[in-house]
């Protein structure tokens, strides 16, 4: 059918119309019609119905006739409307019009001669008095009391007893120690260093003397009396404090213990005492230190007795040797040279 499509492609062409103008013609896709011009596909009879009409020309005459090669066709004729009414014209753009041409064709004047009203006039409200605001009165500060500070702990001093260094050559006189005294929390224990050593021989007996002594905490102590003094030279660790229970009656010092004696004539001493006062009034001195000598003392002269309880020093001591380890060497020794002679 290649004379229906250059039929088709002809009368379009002659009429000024595109494939998307003539689509909308005849009612058909835009793509239809390429198909058809191009003989891609066949148009049907409904569409060969609807071009007859638009161009005037029979269906018998697209379908035998080759329309390009007769001059003169007068069944054709242009076009001024559509020959189907289910077609769709153009939209034809129309010439702008003036303001005033709308104006005159949409004003319509006033019939009534009657003046138009005039607004009255509305008088303004009378002026109210803004209401008076009171400025917020400020929130009266809350009341509380004062944080009751508590009263100072002020550490409490066991009372030391005056030493019983009495004996007359005969029986012991008994003199009853008080009971132990129960340690309050905490117990402060007053300690004497070595520049003050001699102000304490004279005023240990005074107990304002006593409580002006700095002080200190120790913990693990049973009940009773305790007082601490700096280490001389006569103790085995240097820079070290001891910690000693007061004794109250001489009978009670026990042999090879360590005490601090306060004594006439002597001063404070820390020693290893052995109790002599049933045989000879006395009490032997002896120190752990070589080059320290040992000698008596009078139980007359004895003011103070502190059985040492603890002692803490900046120093630490030095290992020991134990026997039983100086006796593994020895045996190593002698294993050596045994294999050496063999």
């Amino acid at each position: 059918m290649s004379i229906v499509s250059d039929n088709m492609k002809y009368l379009r062409k002659l009429h000024g119309m595109t494939q998307d103008q003539f689509a909308r013609r005849i009612g058909i896709k835009r793509a239809s019609v390429g198909a058809y011009e191009e003989q891609r596909a066949n148009p049907n009879i409904d569409v060969l119905k609807v071009m007859s009409k638009l161009f005037n020309v029979s269906v018998d005459d697209l379908l035998k006739k080759d329309l390009r090669k007769i001059r003169e066709t007068p069944s054709l004729i242009p076009i001024d409307k559509p020959a189907v009414s289910s077609l769709v014209s153009e939209p034809q753009e129309k010439e702008p019009q003036t303001l005033s041409s709308i104006f005159d064709q949409f004003y319509v004047p006033p019939t009534s001669t009657q003046p138009r009203p005039q607004p009255v006039p509305v008088s303004p409200p009378a002026a109210v008095a803004p209401p008076v605001i009171e400025p917020p009165k400020p929130p009266s500060p809350p009341s509380y009391s004062a944080p009751v500070t508590p009263p100072p702990v002020v550490p409490t001093y066991a009372p030391a007893t005056t030493f019983n260094n009495n004996y007359d050559g005969g029986s012991a006189t008994i003199v009853q120690t008080p009971s132990a005294y129960d340690k309050p929390n905490p117990q402060a224990i007053p300690y004497v260093r070595q520049s003050q050593m001699k102000e304490y021989i004279d005023k240990f007996s005074q107990n304002d003397y006593v409580k002006r002594l700095p002080s200190f905490e120790f913990p693990l102590l049973p009940n009773g009396s305790y007082r601490a003094f700096e280490a001389g030279d006569d103790f085995s660790y240097v820079n070290s404090f001891l910690v000693g229970q007061q004794i109250s009656n001489w009978y009670d010092i026990a042999d090879g213990k360590m005490y601090v004696l306060v004594a006439r004539n002597l001063g404070v001493v820390c020693r290893r005492v052995y109790n002599q006062v049933k045989i000879k009034g006395t009490l032997l001195l002896s120190s752990d230190k070589v080059n320290i000598p040992t000698f008596e003392v009078p139980i007359k002269d004895v003011l103070e007795v502190w059985e040492i309880k603890a002692f803490f020093s900046t120093v630490l001591p030095e290992p020991t040797v134990s026997l039983d380890h100086l006796r593994y060497l020895v045996n190593q020794m002698h294993e050596e040279l045994n294999q050496i002679k063999k």
